[in-house]
């Protein structure tokens, strides 16, 4: 009996207990619904406060704390921002004054105008054609007297060359006295007709001499002689060098026979090499400031005078004819000059100062400032790029609007981050953890795959152009890669690796370990546009530390730099292009350096 009642005892305690673990189990549902439900409608708000990173701006989260990059405060996200992404580059930004000062913020106007463009060019200085003469004669005869007698000698325009015997000559000679001593022997009462005859005699032996090249002053030397001359001085027909001579002293010539070459050096031709993209703006006509490395201090000044028909397929260039003037016979054919062309390709265009322009390689954005600390992202079509960096714009900007010149790259990361959290709040998506951290990528996160330690992976997440939403943790956030900058002291120049085994580039196995590490920087992001370029320079590095030249690694690390904005990188992609064009291991190691300097600038100061 006892046993039995205790049993019934025992099924009544399990029952009570299995009752209160359903209520609060019940209990317990409704407190996360209703949990669910207040999140939910909370993060729906528009004036739900989130907080982000200002050095990783794509870290937001919904409470304060501290980034888990770089583990600084989390700052509140100001959301007075108006989301206009849609109209023009992007949300506008608010910054208190106090702030734009401490961040170095200048503006500029946009103004209209000319914009003047100078096309810089090289060439070779070439002879003139029309400043080529040939001396021959028209009457056979010997040579009796050359006064010049060395190619490459000067010659003064009027200079004696060489004295001829010819018979046709003394025939002609002698024709000019007799007419001049008839028509001073006439009186003064003699007929005007015979007066007239006499004259038209004297005419026309001058004329015979002029035909065959004799000189104004020789003829009036013979008509005043008594007797003929037995040789006659031939002069020089310009001034400049004798560059050909067929005789010598004592030479029968022929009538119609070539005796010497002159060339005119006071005005000389360069034949400037124009690219396909400059030729637009080259026009007949424009004036040319040239110099030559050999004649320091020295310009010269001349006019383009005609543009070759024909199109250098192997160069990409046409030739433009420039007239130099060569009054003291400085230039010499066959130097290099650098020129100059004065172009002014548009008469009146709306223009800005190349740096406010914001250019990501797809679009160009420039920051308008609103007033009142509000600035408005634009797209703008640009055109082209003047002097005084002063860039033409197509589309997007009025007259007399003022935009940011220095600080816009700033001004960019808090309009992208505006514009993700304005994303953010009009997904609704519901929360069930407090302190949940968002992270706004390109395309989903996903921990990197395992890679050798000889070779790290370069893929990290890309916080732009912030697009999609992702959450993500801190603990599945991929560590950032380091490159490390070393120093080759021998060398004095820097270069970029990954990891602290020196591998030296510019020595190779003569000093592989020659170098120190001097600081590391971060990888850039993997839609960077330096991303892929800096895949294609360590593998160039790689085969220069082993004394070897390949060129299909160049030409990879070619391919990747001709991807970047020219407006942006303009100068890493000139030394890219030195780099391809060596053809031997010294040249390469040498541009090599340059090319490390530039990319080294260009991931420590992105904004430059």
């Amino acid at each position: 009996m006892l046993k039995k009642i205790l049993f019934q005892g025992f099924l009544i305690l399990i029952g009570a207990c299995l009752g209160v673990a359903a209520i609060k189990l019940a209990g317990r549902s409704r407190l996360d619904v209703s949990r669910n439900e207040t999140a939910s409608t909370k993060f729906a708000t528009d004036h739900h406060q989130l907080w982000h990173c200002g050095m990783h701006p794509w870290v937001i989260r919904e409470e304060p704390g501290d980034c888990p990059i770089c583990h600084m405060k989390l700052t509140p996200v100001n959301s007075d921002s108006s989301d206009n992404g849609a109209a023009s580059g992007g949300p506008r930004v608010t910054i208190d004054p106090v702030v734009i000062q401490n961040m170095g913020v200048r503006t500029a106007p946009v103004t209209q105008g000319p914009l003047t463009k100078t096309v810089r060019v090289l060439g070779i200085i070439k002879i003139a054609e029309s400043g080529l003469y040939d001396v021959s004669v028209k009457v056979g005869g010997w040579i009796d007297k050359l006064y010049i007698d060395q190619e490459g000698e000067d010659v003064i325009k009027g200079q004696p060359l060489f004295e001829l015997y010819s018979q046709d000559l003394q025939v002609a000679q002698e024709e000019l006295i007799s007419g001049s001593k008839s028509e001073q022997s006439l009186s003064a009462d003699t007929a005007t007709e015979v007066r007239q005859q006499a004259h038209s005699l004297v005419q026309s032996a001058k004329r015979k001499l002029r035909l065959w090249d004799v000189a104004e002053e020789d003829i009036a030397a013979i008509a005043k002689s008594t007797t003929p001359l037995k040789d006659i001085p031939f002069r020089s027909p310009a001034t400049g060098h004798m560059i050909e001579k067929m005789v010598v002293q004592g030479t029968a010539v022929q009538p119609g026979m070539k005796i010497m070459r002159i060339e005119n050096h006071t005005k000389m031709w360069l034949d400037a090499q124009v690219y396909e993209d400059q030729l637009p703006a080259v026009k007949v006509g424009q004036t040319v400031l040239a110099v030559v490395d050999g004649i320091p201090g020295i310009t010269f000044k001349g006019t383009i005078g005609f543009i070759y028909p024909h199109f250098d397929h192997a160069t990409r260039t046409i030739t433009a004819r420039i007239t130099l003037d060569n009054p003291n016979f400085h230039l010499k054919p066959g130097m290099y000059a650098t020129a100059e062309i004065m172009t002014q390709p548009i008469e009146d265009s709306i223009q800005v100062s190349r740096e406010a322009v914001i250019d990501t390689g797809t679009r160009q954005i420039v920051f308008v400032d609103a007033g009142q600390g509000h600035f408005e992202p634009r797209k703008v079509t640009v055109g082209i790029i003047g002097d005084d960096d002063r860039v033409q714009i197509v589309s997007g900007l009025s007259p007399g609007e003022m935009v940011v010149t220095s600080g816009q790259f700033l001004l960019d990361v808090e309009s992208r981050t505006t514009e993700a959290i304005n994303k953010l709040r009009r997904s609704n998506a519901p929360t069930t953890e407090p302190a949940r951290e968002i992270i706004v990528t390109d395309a989903p996160v996903t921990a990197p795959a395992a890679a050798p330690a000889t070779a790290p992976s370069l893929v990290m997440a890309a916080p732009a152009p912030l697009e999609h939403e992702h959450p993500m943790s801190a603990a599945t956030q991929p560590a950032p890669v380091k490159l490390s900058i070393v120093h080759c002291p021998m060398e004095n120049a820097d270069w970029i690796q990954i990891g602290d085994k020196i591998a030296n580039p510019y020595l190779g196995s003569s000093m592989l370990t020659c170098g120190d590490v001097i600081r590391k920087i971060d990888l850039p992001l993997n839609d960077s546009d330096l991303g892929p370029l800096i895949e294609a320079y360590l593998q160039v590095a790689n085969r220069l530390d082993a004394d070897k030249l390949d060129q299909a690694k160049i030409k990879l690390l070619l391919s990747a730099s001709e991807k970047l904005p020219e407006l942006t990188f303009g100068s890493l992609r000139t030394s890219t292009n030195k780099l391809a064009a060596d053809a031997t291991l010294g040249q390469a190691r040498t541009d090599f350096k340059k090319l490390s300097s530039e990319l080294i600038v260009a991931l420590e100061h992105p904004s430059r």
